[in-house]
């Protein structure tokens, strides 16, 4: 009765993961590999340098300065991503990550399930507020020091409450036993970590989208056999 219950919300979950995956695939598309400073290194966008942006001169080594020619097309570039993200995107691996936790709990999962619930929603708090203060400083260059603030506060603490959910995730999967939920519950703690170097290390900076990924990717399966298990 329980794996009844808890097999529509694998579904659902599979459903929202492969939405997330058609936005990754679109923002690829979007975001600028380069700055308009120069290239980035692998692994890195333009949006993830512009997140992690603590300074006026941070930003504008991401849009150039005043009278650069490549500053109008990163300005419309990083406002297409950023209200797409604001308006779809958010809401979509909210709903992903939601919905795991979700079944999860419908499994009988406990105390790891409900802390997942509460990190996925600071997750998307902290993401509105981070993507909201881009829209802003996009529009009134460099920024300021208010406008920076909550642009660190933004960006951090979204990164590290996800890191959180790849923990709970993790935590979740190895409880339920069996030896294939105990590998994929030691990636998703492996992915979690990943992305804390890149917090405080500039040349880390590529794990914190590959830790993401992973986790995300490692969710998704698992979702796919647990709903697809009989």
């Amino acid at each position: 009765m329980t794996r009844d219950r808890s097999r529509p919300l694998w579904w659902l979950c599979v459903l929202f993961g492969a939405a997330v995956i058609a936005f990754g695939v679109w923002f690829g598309g979007v975001i600028p590999t380069r700055t308009c400073s120069g290239p980035v290194p692998p692994g890195v966008s333009a949006l993830l340098v512009f997140q992690l942006a603590r300074t006026p001169a941070e930003i504008e080594a991401v849009f150039g300065q005043l009278g650069n020619p490549c500053r109008d097309g990163m300005i419309a570039a990083m406002d297409h991503a950023n209200v797409v993200d604001l308006v779809a995107f958010i809401a979509t691996y909210g709903a992903f990550l939601a919905c795991f936790f979700l079944a999860l709990l419908r499994t009988g999962a406990g105390g790891a399930v409900r802390v997942g619930f509460a990190t996925v929603g600071a997750a998307l708090a902290f993401d509105v507020l981070e993507t909201a203060t881009q829209l802003y400083i996009s529009g009134a260059l460099p920024g300021g020091t208010a406008s920076l603030a909550l642009l660190t506060i933004g960006s951090r603490g979204k990164f590290l409450a996800l890191a959180g959910v790849g923990w709970c995730a993790g935590a979740a999967m190895i409880g339920r036993g069996r030896l294939v939920g105990r590998i994929a519950g030691v990636t998703c703690f492996i992915g979690g970590l990943l992305v804390l170097p890149g917090l405080v290390y500039a040349p880390a900076r590529a794990g914190l989208s590959a830790g993401n990924a992973l986790v995300w990717v490692v969710m998704l399966l698992y979702a796919a056999a647990a709903g697809l298990r009989r």
